[in-house]
């Protein structure tokens, strides 16, 4: 597997895989080849090492990072094809709906901090829109107009507002007795 290979940090990681003091790490080593190849493009490669890993019943975050790479690399590879050698588009019944369903399955798997970022690029948007408006009424305009005037009572005006009473003080909820 590594016939043609020329970076160093591969290399080193088949030597370390055919020392045999390191049998007891086979798999680690096994799975941070997997990683290099993919990093370096060569996704074939490392869905192979993910394959024979899973036959071995081997499972790890880093393994399954992997093939989610390695299979998103191939399948961006293709769409490259697809729209410039070939010059077509997703066909509508066949690789468009397989796409859109793999577009929303990454959606709904955002990490927690974009989930956060996007809320609070949302939210002054959202608090403008769904703020009431102020509309201003037109002010009421006092026409003049011929009133009778009242006979004059005999009581002075006073000039005194009338007092109103105090609201009463609302009494405190009871509350449970906790231990303090």
């Amino acid at each position: 597997m590594v016939e043609g290979e020329t970076n160093p940090e591969l290399l080193g990681i088949y030597a370390q895989l055919c020392d045999k003091k390191n049998k007891d790490y086979k798999n680690k080593l096994l799975v941070s080849a997997a990683e290099k190849f993919q990093q370096l493009g060569k996704n074939e490669k490392a869905l192979q090492i993910v394959s024979y890993l899973e036959t071995l019943n081997i499972q790890s975050n880093e393994l399954t990072d992997v093939k989610f790479l390695a299979g998103l690399g191939l399948a961006s590879d293709a769409l490259n094809k697809m729209r410039t050698s070939e010059m077509r588009y997703l066909t509508e019944a066949k690789t468009y709906p397989v796409a859109k369903s793999f577009t929303d399955a990454v959606r709904q798997a955002m990490p927690a901090a974009v989930l956060v970022e996007k809320n609070q690029e949302t939210a002054p948007s959202v608090e403008r829109s769904s703020r009431p408006q102020k509309v201003s009424r037109p002010q009421k305009v006092n026409r003049t107009s011929p009133t009778r005037s009242a006979p004059s009572s005999s009581k002075p005006a006073s000039s005194k507002p009338a007092a109103t009473p105090a609201k009463p003080k609302p009494t405190p909820a009871a509350r449970p007795n906790f231990p303090t």
